[in-house]
């Protein structure tokens, strides 16, 4: 018998969805982008001659899904902006840079660019040294992170997405 998921388990599971979402923004958007475009495109009168094959017995039906599962992406999407809308600015800053190394991996993986970029960033847009940004404790940047996480969290289990 399978032992129930903890109340923890399931927080990060939900977690890393969210992560997803929040580091992988711009992909999934063009991905929408694309599959929505092609929905367009796919619904017109000639609309079965590209869903006929094996294993498509209903190709209404089959429509339906894709038109669902691209309405939850787009929830997912606007939640995201509304996130990231939300969040002051250094967070929103911090956001951004993060997402740019959403691939890093190894010893340094993410934290060290991160720190560095987020600095020349802020020094950027406030018109000030970035000696004034600079975060020494690399461990800030991860306590930033679940705090994002848990509140865009909280903010898609209102709108029923978890």
């Amino acid at each position: 018998m399978r032992e129930a998921q903890t109340i923890d388990q399931i927080a990060k599971k939900e977690n890393k969805r969210v992560e997803g979402w929040l580091l992988f923004y711009e992909d999934r958007l063009i991905e929408y982008e694309n599959d929505r475009a092609e929905i367009i495109r796919t619904t017109s009168p000639s609309l079965f001659d590209g869903l006929k094959g094996p294993g498509v017995g209903d190709p209404t039906g089959l429509q339906g899904v894709k038109l669902a599962e691209l309405r939850e992406r787009e929830q997912w999407l606007k939640l995201v902006e509304e996130v990231e809308r939300k969040l002051p600015q250094k967070l929103r800053v911090y956001l951004r840079v993060r997402r740019e190394y959403r691939h890093a991996r190894g010893s340094q993986g993410w934290v060290v660019r991160v720190q560095r970029d987020y600095a020349e960033t802020m020094a950027r847009l406030t018109r000030q040294p970035a000696e004034r940004h600079w975060i020494d404790s690399r461990r800030t940047f991860w306590v930033w992170w679940e705090r994002i996480v848990e509140y865009a969290a909280r903010m898609a289990a209102k709108e029923g997405l978890l």
